[in-house]
């Protein structure tokens, strides 16, 4: 097989990623299907499925290779491997790249017996996960006519404690780290932490998440991750979190206010810290499509905040008004500091989507120094930027009856912010999260949105804002046309429609060909997107009310079944830790 090297890997370089590959490089949590229920035989069996359905790919059982057998189709797989993909992914990322050279591959094999197992297991493991990641889509198409690749092997080995002197134990463990993610039992597509924050640390303040208690034995206190105002990564030099008094731990606490959120509402964003490129973990890819730099940008916000997600209607929207300013570039303060940018982001994602973990579109328009900040102008002169692309988590649900993110919050007891930021005065509040994400209700029975809302909403990398002025109605009847206004009416030049008409479609998605707002020679408005209702013969069906997650489908040849009617919702499962 090593004939075949040179006639392989010769025509491979090709100028450009496809877009397939870039996408599947930078998708950090594997689809639905893609995963197995906790174990790696698990995922294996799951994965294997998904290898068979390859058009054209030769497979052949793992158990029936020998090792060299296995060693001469890596020294193909190889050099064919691509350079640009591989730098994409992490240290940290699973897929990552071990060998540079042939040599140092060998080296590695010198080290451990052939008649072991779990070396042959490994190098299958090896083999695949090169096959599907690390090779561009030209490779694989020049691959499979020449070698046949093995099916992921049916034994797990991993153990919990691998003894020191375990060399062929350790190989296979290395070999099987693409199957982290995809093994299951991650709720998060960010499977590797900062690490153990140590306790009354600033690091504790600002990161400290509930699935701490299972990884580092941490059970997050009332002021632990309530993170604040910060302007980089670096949370020794870059955090300034408020002061934080304890008033008492959930066994304490007898009038605890519970988590509420409505399903329509406008609320102020009177002024926060935010990321671009959100993450629980910045040593990881960002989710955003942008550039290094932009995805380490910090802005200090202010802005509102429009949701209209009814349990009962298929296509929820919500849109974000942002103001930027006191930009720093990962803790390096920029040196224009009137600099702005006033960016609107809006999201739509249909009951559909959520259930096939697709999060729908995000339209983000941006107006910055070099673009005007109002509609005054003639027409074209005040369009924002506008871009289009899958939105990195969709719409929340607010009215837990789709996912029970929020449905399952644990409540981590009482604190006094003295004072809160933005605001100027003292709160007492109760504090809950969900993984990274915490949710602050005010414990003040004056308070206009008193167990109706939160006055505060944190995380450690995703943003951090103190909300006031909530008005608990539709936003559309406060603002006709709030999540499709300010979308350009002017075409592009004709030359450039090839990456969208009104709006860029940077990642190529179908839904984002072309957002509009006006119907024009192409036809109607495309955005807000049209419900797709709960099924194909449901295109304008406005929805079950309650319907929980799972009832099923709702409609059938654009009649209701059973399951549209009224159903009891979801109430919220908090736990006190």
């Amino acid at each position: 097989m090593r004939s075949l090297i040179p006639f392989l890997a010769a025509p491979l370089v090709s100028s450009e990623l496809h877009r397939d590959d870039l996408k599947r490089a930078k998708t950090m949590k594997p689809r639905s299907g893609y995963t197995g229920a906790g174990s790696v035989a698990s995922a294996n069996v799951q994965l294997n499925k998904h290898l068979y359905a390859m058009d054209g790919v030769a497979f052949k059982p793992c158990e029936e290779f020998s090792v060299d057998e296995l060693r001469n189709l890596l020294e193909v797989l190889l050099p064919m491997t691509s350079d640009e993909l591989k730098e994409i992914y992490p240290q940290v990322d699973g897929r990552r790249a071990v060998y540079e050279t042939l040599d140092e591959m060998r080296q590695h094999w010198s080290e451990v017996p052939k008649d072991d197992v779990r070396v042959r297991d490994g190098h299958c493991h090896e083999a695949v996960m090169w096959f599907v990641h690390h090779l561009e889509k030209d490779a694989q198409q020049a691959a499979k006519h020449q070698v046949i690749i093995p099916k992921l092997p049916v034994a797990d080995h991993t153990v919990d404690d691998r003894e020191e002197h375990d060399g062929p134990g350790k190989f296979y463990d290395a070999k099987v780290t693409c199957q982290a993610c995809h093994k299951g039992g991650y709720d998060n597509p960010f499977p590797t932490d900062l690490g153990r924050p140590e306790a009354g640390s600033l690091d504790i303040k600002r990161r400290c998440y509930t699935n701490y208690k299972d990884l580092y034995n941490i059970t997050c206190g009332p002021c632990d991750g309530i993170a604040g105002p910060y302007w980089g990564d670096d949370t020794d030099k870059y955090f300034d979190p408020p002061t934080c008094i304890e008033v008492g731990l959930p066994h304490e606490i007898d009038d605890v206010v519970p988590f509420a959120m409505p399903e329509m509402f406008a609320t102020t964003i009177v002024g926060g810290s935010d990321r671009w490129g959100r993450t629980t973990n910045p040593l990881l890819p960002d989710l955003a499509p942008f550039t290094p730099k932009q995805n380490h940008m910090y802005g200090q916000i202010s802005g509102s905040w429009y949701m209209r997600a009814p349990a009962d209607e298929d296509l929820w929207l919500s849109r974000h008004d942002t103001f930027y300013g006191h930009i720093a570039w990962n803790g390096t303060w920029d040196v224009n500091q009137s600099g702005f940018f006033n960016l609107t982001q809006m999201h739509a994602q249909s009951r559909q989507q959520m259930a096939a973990d697709d999060p729908g579109d995000m339209v983000s328009l941006n107006r910055s120094n070099t673009w005007p900040t109002n509609s005054a102008d003639p027409p074209g002169v005040a369009d924002p930027f506008c871009v289009c692309i899958p939105d990195p988590v969709g719409v929340p649900d607010i009215t837990m009856t789709r996912k029970d993110g929020l449905a399952n919050l644990d409540y981590l007891g009482r604190l006094k912010l003295a004072p809160i930021e933005y605001l100027g005065r003292t709160v007492v509040m109760d504090h809950y999260a969900n993984w990274f994400f915490h949710v602050f209700m005010e414990v003040n029975e004056t308070a206009p949105n008193f167990k109706r809302s939160p006055i505060r909403l944190a995380s450690a990398y995703a943003g951090t804002a103190v909300y006031e002025n909530w008005k608990f109605e539709d936003p559309e009847i406060v603002h006709p046309g709030i999540f499709s206004a300010d979308i350009p009416h002017t075409a592009s030049d004709p030359s450039a429609q090839a990456f969208g008409k009104y709006c860029l479609n940077p990642t190529g998605r179908e839904t984002c060909k072309l957002v509009k707002t006006i119907t024009d020679e192409e036809g109607p408005p495309t955005w807000p997107p049209t419900s797709t209702g709960h099924g194909p013969m449901c295109v304008d069906h406005p929805g079950c009310n309650l319907m929980t997650p799972d009832d099923g489908i709702c409609c059938a040849d654009g009649a209701r079944n059973e399951c549209c009617e009224l159903t009891a919702p979801q109430s919220p499962a908090v736990s006190f830790v």
